[in-house]
């Protein structure tokens, strides 16, 4: 033992046993359990600024019909990749073309949707028809899905000398799509739904029955079936495998743009096309591509109405004068240019005419300001057709032009840019 502490030992030990009599003896507490771990989740840094709210980014339509695909891709066999080049041979030209039809592709996509159906039955009208509303000529098919009259009575679609449900959109559309996926329930198989589609459901059974269904290899159903169902086919697989990745095809997709869905609108009283259109703000020949089932311009409108969204819009406002807040036909660009604009012209004594020729949009330069774009209005023209020519929006001419309405008339001069 250390010899300081044996020196110190006979002093601490009376302080040691005052300490302890002294003390009470306390019940032992239970052990505590191990605290649960915390998450980032459950901690608030007080001292944090919350998270800033950001504006939902716009829907990419392109990719939600790339998800929607359920038929083998571009290397299913040699001949879709052959359709797909022929296709885009010329690409400004398919751009165009796709251009022109997107709200159908967008409308036919979104009923897919609701009824289950593989994304690439959205692109079967380009098969089909290329989306035109072909008019049905005695036991000939019609409309952008090419329904057969024995089809439309199984269908339950309407065909009469006044108007063909074949031709309607809205309804054509839902019965195509409801078919399709019937077709998928009997048969398993998106490729031979289309198969049925072309050559009939019934006659493919029996061929199945006969010398069986097809393998799980991922090309074309290795069925029997006539050269044209399998074109038929083969084209609907190419349009998807564009849409696929267009950039191997050198094309380039629209964009969506959201004046440009259409919507289905309640039509509370009925009414002629006329009024309709002057309504919507839309061209007759506007509103007739949108409803098309009307055989003659003097059909009357009782239920609903397929119209592009910024239509919709303004025709749920109610009726309008169609004469009303219309600026009268000029030929000078000054009668279309802002106040800002005038004003910087008076700086300069040239001030240019804006001479326009139909279907054409001239750029006109007034003074030190910037190049403005005036258009006129051809007969049958709406702010509709003009904006999805030029592929600005709707609310963007009427901005420009201090529009209150869409209505516009043969004539009228509109800016096609803002000035600067």
């Amino acid at each position: 033992m250390n010899v300081l502490v044996r020196r110190l030992l006979p002093t601490l030990m009376p302080l040691l046993l005052t300490a302890c009599a002294g003390t009470t003896p306390r019940p032992s507490a239970p052990m505590a359990p191990p605290p649960a771990p915390t998450t980032v989740d459950t901690v608030e840094n007080v001292n944090m600024s919350p998270k800033l709210a950001r504006p939902a980014q716009p829907a990419d339509f392109w990719g939600d019909m790339r998800d929607s695909f359920a038929m083998p891709g571009c290397e299913a066999d040699p001949q879709v990749m052959a359709w797909a080049h022929t296709y885009t041979r010329m690409p400004n030209r398919f751009e165009q073309q796709v251009n022109e039809v997107l709200p159908l592709i967008v409308y036919a996509h979104k009923s897919a949707m609701k009824h289950s159906v593989a994304g690439e039955f959205a692109l079967l009208p380009w098969v089909e028809s290329q989306y035109r509303h072909v008019p049905g000529v005695k036991n000939r098919p019609a409309g952008m899905w090419q329904i057969m009259p024995q089809t439309a009575r199984t269908l339950g679609l309407r065909v009469d000398k006044n108007y063909d449900e074949r031709l309607d959109i809205t309804k054509s559309t839902e019965s195509v799509m409801s078919m399709m996926r019937r077709y998928y329930d009997d048969l398993g198989d998106w490729r031979l739904v289309d198969v049925a589609y072309n050559a009939g459901e019934f006659g493919l059974k029996k061929t199945i029955d006969k010398h069986g269904g097809p393998t799980d290899d991922d090309g074309l159903p290795d069925v029997p079936m006539k050269a044209n169902t399998r074109e038929h086919l083969v084209k609907l697989m190419a349009m998807a495998c564009i849409i696929r990745d267009p950039a191997r095809f050198n094309v380039q997709l629209p964009k969506q743009d959201r004046d440009d869905a259409l919507q289905v609108v309640k039509v509370d009283s009925p009414q002629s096309l006329a009024q309709a259109a002057k309504q919507s703000g839309l061209s007759m020949n506007d509103l007739r591509d949108f409803n098309p089932a009307f055989r003659t311009t003097k059909g009357t409108i009782t239920n609903t109405l397929l119209l592009p969204k910024s239509a919709a819009d303004q025709y749920n406002l109610g009726p309008v004068d169609p004469v009303a807040d219309v600026p009268a036909a000029a030929d000078d660009v000054a009668d279309a240019a802002p106040a800002k604009a005038t004003k910087a012209s008076k700086k300069s004594k040239s001030v240019a005419k804006a001479s326009t020729t139909k279907g054409k949009a001239k750029a006109v330069t007034k003074g030190d300001d910037a190049k403005l774009i005036a258009y006129k209005v051809n007969n049958g023209e709406s702010l509709w057709t003009i904006a999805r020519r030029h592929q600005v929006s709707v609310e963007q001419i009427m901005k420009w032009n201090d529009l209150d309405t869409a209505a516009v008339k043969p004539g009228q001069v509109l800016k096609l840019t803002a000035s600067r």
